[in-house]
């Protein structure tokens, strides 16, 4: 078996981080508009006879579930940017009726629900083929293969194809690695350490995540957990390569030795859980179920899941777990606080969870490659230092990746 390293981290800005107050704010405007929205097939008379939902109730529930500045500062989130402006001056306009609309959600009965979803993807293809120019900008050679991960788009010939004819490279294969959620990251670092495995030439094996999470908001379902899901997720791009160990040391054009040996992989299914997270296609946008229950089975399941992962490269969890750090995927802030209660963890071990769910919000397959960066990239973390990573998806599906600092 290879030694295989991951490197090569650059995290890609596409649009504006918008200040996680006002995006909550922008969202009690938009929630208002279509809790008032007349239904195009109404009578006159029921028209002129609804009743409005107030804008302070609409206030109280968003501020109530949603997820807080303190938590996540900011979020990338693109479809709101040619109302930039609006945004940016939210928290001095006092009346919900002096508001703007992005593209696809303007004031009209027949678009009680929103943009359909061929006008999402179509935002989606628009904006996507940036993150690999940017990527590529900083990693001028081509992949022998090219891994391109998402949950929030879709189109073929895909974005990655589209990026690879660009260039003129015919030799480099593309996998697509699709709709997984939040750990997408790990089944596509499995693909890409198999097909360097396989390959004669130990070539590289780049991925390249886009999650273009705005796409699928829904504004039209005022609720508890709508709501905390539309403060949650933010729009996320980064790219990585992996290499063969002795190929990556040898390499000349790879200035700094600096990434993530992988010691080991785990992933299971967590019984009775299938009902309880899912990422579903709708009519209007992809549609999020998340259940309270979620919290419960990552609390009861998390230490065995990690004992078993470590053990596959004979590493004793509860022998080591003080030494080590952890990548955790913050699929709330809560979620981070249970991991770390139940393995008997301190949370400066889980810092960058934290600072990257504070800084860019859930990312959804884009998370866990931001907090590898940081992590790659902090001087305090030593050379040998394990780190363990890990996610959680609709399945409900654990994964997780032993790695070792080099």
């Amino acid at each position: 078996m290879k030694n295989i390293i991951l490197s090569n981290f650059h995290p890609v800005l596409v649009g504006k981080l918008f200040d996680q107050e006002k995006l909550n704010q922008y969202t009690k405007f938009l929630y208002y508009h279509f809790q008032n929205l007349p239904l195009s097939d109404s009578p006159a008379s029921e028209i002129d006879g609804q009743e409005k939902v107030s804008f302070e109730f609409i206030s109280n529930q968003v501020d109530k579930y949603s997820v807080s500045p303190e938590s996540i500062n900011c979020r990338q989130s693109i479809i709101f940017e040619e109302v930039e402006e609006f945004i940016e001056n939210i928290m001095s306009i006092t009346s919900p009726s002096e508001y703007h609309f992005p593209y696809g959600f303007e004031v009209n009965p027949e678009n009680s629900f929103g943009p359909k979803i061929a006008v999402r993807m179509e935002w989606f293809k628009k904006k996507m083929g940036l993150v690999f120019d940017e990527f590529y900008s900083n990693t001028p050679s081509r992949p022998e293969n090219l891994i391109h991960v998402t949950c929030s788009g879709y189109s073929s010939p895909s974005v990655a194809q589209e990026a690879v004819i660009e260039r003129n490279w015919d030799t480099v294969q593309v996998t697509h690695s699709y709709h997984m959620g939040c750990y997408g990251a790990f089944p596509a670092i499995r693909t890409a350490s198999s097909l360097i495995c396989s390959s004669k030439n130990n070539g590289r094996a780049d991925v390249v995540h886009t999650e273009l999470l705005s796409a699928h908001l829904n504004l039209t379902e005022f609720s508890a957990a709508n709501t905390m899901i539309c403060s949650l997720f933010a729009d996320g791009f980064i790219g990585y390569s992996l290499y063969e160990e002795r190929a990556f040391m040898k390499d000349d054009t790879i200035k700094e030795k600096k990434g993530l040996r992988i010691l080991a992989f785990h992933e299971v299914i967590i019984p009775d859980s299938l009902e309880d997270m899912s990422w579903d296609l709708g009519e209007y946008n992809f549609l999020m179920t998340l259940s309270k229950r979620v919290p419960v089975f990552i609390r009861k399941n998390i230490k065995a899941f990690l004992t078993t992962l470590c053990a596959n490269a004979d590493v004793n969890l509860e022998e080591q777990k003080s030494k080590m750090h952890f990548a955790i995927h913050p699929g709330g802030p809560k979620i981070i606080d249970y991991v770390i209660d139940a393995v008997g963890l301190l949370k400066e071990q889980a810092h960058w969870s934290y600072e990257v769910l504070r800084g860019y919000g859930n990312m959804s397959s884009a998370t866990i490659p931001h907090v590898l960066n940081e992590i790659i990239n902090d001087p305090n973390i030593k050379s040998g230092t394990k780190v363990v990573a890990m996610a959680f998806g609709p399945g409900l599906t654990a994964t997780g990746l032993l790695l070792e600092k080099l």
